[in-house]
């Protein structure tokens, strides 16, 4: 039986799957839907192989200055950016690193430190479509599996964290909400931060609907909802979230991007307001520290856009702003006492509207569990359907618009 569910979820996929993007590590897509290359299935969104219940009511979805035990990339393009990366997570982040559709091995990344996880991939942007990793009090991790809003482009990407989470062995729940995780920042006490444009991709849904998802099963305490550069509109900086204007480095301090040109200024301002004064979940007052930002014919320059990797901050590199990197290692060393701060040349995927954190996403400490090297996974997962309350159409190309953007276009 087990045989003939697998086969029917090969097919389900393959048919998922037809026309979709050729991988091109010289040409990697980005962040938005390149148009020319990619083309809607028109089909409704789905989860697999994910369980059906909630987790257990004791996970935690750990903020990023917590424990990491891995760091998750995918191999479909900046390979020289990925290799930092990888070196800076495993050398002075002291963390493991699985390569999804990686090389074998990577030049500077201990083999010890390595796994390569054989799944398929459409882009490099690990964060946005998953997975999101949660730690237990019960040595129960897992991993939490969203739609990708690209889900109708980008099937593969979509069904990376179940892949992942079959590879690793680890639990995997079902959330049926668009959720891309730039756009998910959280403190350790439960308390999540993110753009409007997560009530924007799920518009069939209310606020309160949305709410009360993100707080099931992601455990949480309280929401705070931001505007991004460009709200309600297009966004500015190409992707709309969170991670592109702030980062918290713990549970009472938060690095904000200012600059000096709109919309990027005014959007800065009302986030810094909203810190001003504020007392964090940890009964500490908020402590808000500025690093520059700027845009430059059509691209979003940001610092904020970094990973945080146990006493290791691995930030974005721009040639020829020397000044402003400076200044940005003094932020994340301001913020985060005994930093090692990583600088890794961003030039190229930063046009295409992410930088570190976009390509990246972290695994936290599993409990009980050690993060073992060598694994392979070579399987399809298997998909289940997952209930829409609206009909999907076929959606039209139009430059930057993900698909709930195109379908929210022609209303």
């Amino acid at each position: 039986m087990k045989k003939i569910n697998s086969l029917i979820a090969f097919s389900f996929l393959s048919i998922l799957s037809t026309g979709a993007f050729a991988l091109d590590l010289n040409k990697p897509l980005p962040n938005w839907i390149d148009a020319g290359r990619e083309k809607a299935d028109g089909k409704p969104p789905v989860l697999a192989p994910a369980l059906r219940a909630a987790p257990p009511s004791d996970f935690h979805l750990p903020a990023e200055y917590e424990p990491v035990g891995a760091v998750v990339i995918g191999w479909a393009g900046y390979t020289g950016m990925l290799s930092a990366i990888g070196q800076a997570v495993t050398g002075p982040g002291k963390a493991q690193l699985w390569g999804v559709s990686a090389p074998a091995s990577i030049p500077g990344v201990p083999a010890a430190s390595y796994t390569r996880i054989n799944a398929p991939l459409d882009s490099v942007w690990m964060r946005d479509y998953g997975p999101f990793g949660v730690s237990a009090g019960q040595n129960r991790p897992g991993i939490i599996d969203t739609i990708y809003r690209h889900y109708q482009y980008r099937r593969n990407d979509d069904a990376l964290p179940s892949a992942l989470a079959k590879a690793k062995k680890i639990d995997v729940f079902g959330m049926p909400i668009i959720l891309d995780g730039g756009n998910v920042m959280v403190d350790s006490k439960g308390d999540l931060f993110m753009t409007k444009r997560t009530y924007l991709w799920n518009s069939d849904k209310s606020q309160e609907q949305v709410d009360s998802l993100l707080k099931t099963y992601f455990n949480l305490e309280n929401i705070y909802t931001f505007e991004y550069s460009g709200y309600p509109g297009e966004p500015a900086d190409g992707t709309g979230h969170i991670d592109m204007f702030m980062k918290l480095l713990n549970d009472h301090t938060v690095l904000i991007s200012v600059a000096e040109t709109e919309p990027f200024k005014s959007n800065s301002e009302k986030a810094i307001a909203f810190f001003a004064n504020r007392k964090a979940a940890d009964g500490e007052m908020f402590k808000v520290i500025t690093v520059k930002a700027w845009e430059d014919s059509g691209t979003w320059y940001t610092y904020t856009n970094s990973v945080l990797v146990n006493k290791a901050a691995i930030i974005p590199s721009y040639s020829g702003h020397a000044s402003e990197e400076a200044g940005a290692k003094a932020a994340y060393q301001a913020g985060i006492p005994g930093v090692t701060v990583v600088p890794v040349p961003s030039d190229d995927s930063i046009t295409a509207g992410g930088s570190i954190h976009c390509v990246t996403q972290t695994i936290p400490v599993l409990p009980g569990r050690a993060l073992n090297a060598g694994e392979v996974f070579t399987e399809k997962p298997e998909f289940r359907d997952v209930n829409v309350t609206d009909i999907v159409i076929p959606l039209r190309d139009s430059g930057n618009s993900g698909a709930v953007d195109q379908l929210l276009n022609s209303l």
